[in-house]
């Protein structure tokens, strides 16, 4: 006989966490948003997209000049935004999604 046994478990952030969580959130589709426009950018040029190590080194250079406050964040929201929007094109190009969107508060 085999036996299966599943956990559930529920966040309960306070009010500074819950504001940490937002920020991460919002820092992560920001991220997204502004990679989708540099790969548009980059095919409407007929360049190759680049890829997410290449839009993390373009990312940290832009962050730099222009929003020097987003040292509080974590620099894993931007990282693993742009590995899904690398993985999202990798997927439209062999056909198991369309192309990438722009993400929007929902």
């Amino acid at each position: 006989m085999r036996v299966v046994q599943a956990f559930r478990f529920e966040l309960d952030p306070n009010g500074a966490q819950r504001v940490a969580l937002a920020r991460h959130v919002g820092a992560a589709r920001f991220a997204y948003n502004w990679g989708l426009a540099r790969c548009l950018e980059a095919i409407e040029r007929g360049e190759p997209i680049p890829s997410a190590l290449r839009l993390h080194k373009e990312w940290n250079i832009w962050k730099r000049e222009n929003a020097p406050g987003w040292v509080e964040v974590s620099k894993c929201a931007p990282q693993e935004a742009f590995r899904d929007l690398e993985r999202a094109f990798r997927n439209g190009r062999q056909g198991r999604a369309g192309r990438p969107r722009f993400q929007r508060k929902k």
